[in-house]
């Protein structure tokens, strides 16, 4: 027995000592040789499987006992026992038994140290892929939180400089007199109600120049049957005196169009309103542009009015005008009746 332990701790030391050796010098691979290799080491295992089979049958053969009931630990006390004792001498007469070694030429540990290396090279794969994911919705998380955290940072100092300002208005305040507090309240008022108006005045008029420079043109072509207002953006006055096609193109004449078969067109479309007496006669741009000032006017009067942002304006016909405020989300018709428009009050939740 100790001259088997022996050899088998010899063999270990010399299989040791070839695999350092292979590392650390140049690994020559013989193509031939290691087929005949692998064709030993399949027929040792394979006669080592079958001797075991050989034994394991002769044990079946030989034993009495039940291999199902001996699986389990009987309920029987000396049973179980029995059992225990059993399989303590099992134990005692396995341990002294020398382990099976492949031989020396066998490229059994190569081709198991082989399947190690692939399922650490898969497993240490799979470890990366699943840590690059991580690392991604980490850093992702981190510029969500510092973005929330740059949005905290700067409600606290807003609300800091807010306070600071509050407190210094309160320590003026009590400083100064009820009469002199009124005066610059409503110094304060006029001032606002001023900027107010001047804003007013600079949006109204920004207003009127893109009507006339840029809108009243594309309205009088949507209501001579051309494109929709933002389809042709350039159109000119001999382009509207044509007209357009039923397809919407712009019609090609040699000769002008009479001015009064013109009149009788912007009659008909804007009705007589849009002529102004001891003036020259309108064109269609112009009309345009004289019923979309009308139409903003009258309903900037209605939200102002006594129905605030609740009060609708009776159309009286459906025009290029409406229909361009509604699609510019300016104004809205009523759910129920498409004659009915309104503006948009933008400012009623603020004021709510």
């Amino acid at each position: 027995m100790a001259h088997s332990h022996a050899h088998a701790i010899a063999r270990i030391r010399k299989s040791t000592a070839e695999t350092r050796d292979l590392q650390s010098g140049a690994m020559d691979v013989d193509a031939s040789g290691t087929e005949a290799r692998l064709e030993q080491t399949v027929r040792e295992l394979q006669a080592r499987v079958n001797e075991q089979q050989a034994i394991l049958e002769q044990l079946r053969r030989s034993s009495q006992v039940n291999v199902q009931q001996a699986a389990y630990a009987s309920e029987d006390p000396r049973e179980k026992l029995k059992q225990l004792r059993a399989v303590k001498e099992a134990y005692t007469s396995l341990t002294p038994t020398v382990p099976l070694l492949p031989s020396i030429d066998s490229v059994l540990p190569a081709l198991i140290a082989a399947r190690t290396l692939q399922q650490n090279v898969q497993g240490s794969k799979q470890a990366i892929t699943t840590t690059e994911a991580q690392i991604t919705s980490a850093e992702a998380l981190l510029r969500h939180e510092e973005a929330h955290l740059h949005d905290a940072d700067l409600i606290q100092k807003a609300l800091r400089d807010r306070t600071a300002r509050l407190e210094a208005q309160i320590e003026d305040r009590s400083q100064k007199a009820p009469a002199q507090l009124a005066k610059e309240l409503i110094a304060a008022k006029r001032a606002h109600k001023k900027g107010y108006d001047d804003e007013m005045q600079r949006l109204g008029d920004a207003l009127n120049d893109f009507i006339d420079n840029y809108l009243s043109a594309m309205l009088a072509a949507e209501e001579l049957g051309g494109p929709v207002v933002g389809d042709m953006l350039n159109v000119e006055n001999e382009t509207l005196a044509a007209g357009f096609t039923k397809k919407g193109k712009a019609k090609a004449t040699k000769k002008p169009v009479s001015e009064k078969t013109r009149q009788r067109r912007i009659d008909h479309i804007w009705g007589n309103q849009a002529a102004i007496e001891e003036e020259d006669p309108l064109t269609e741009a112009e009309a345009a542009d004289a019923e979309m000032r009308e139409l903003v006017g009258v309903l900037f009067k209605t939200l102002i009015g006594p129905g605030g942002g609740r009060a609708y304006h009776h159309l009286k016909r459906d025009s290029a005008a409406s229909r361009f405020l509604v699609r510019a989300k300016i104004a809205q018709f009523h759910p129920r009746d498409a004659q009915k428009l309104r503006l948009i009050d933008f400012g009623r939740e603020l004021d709510d």
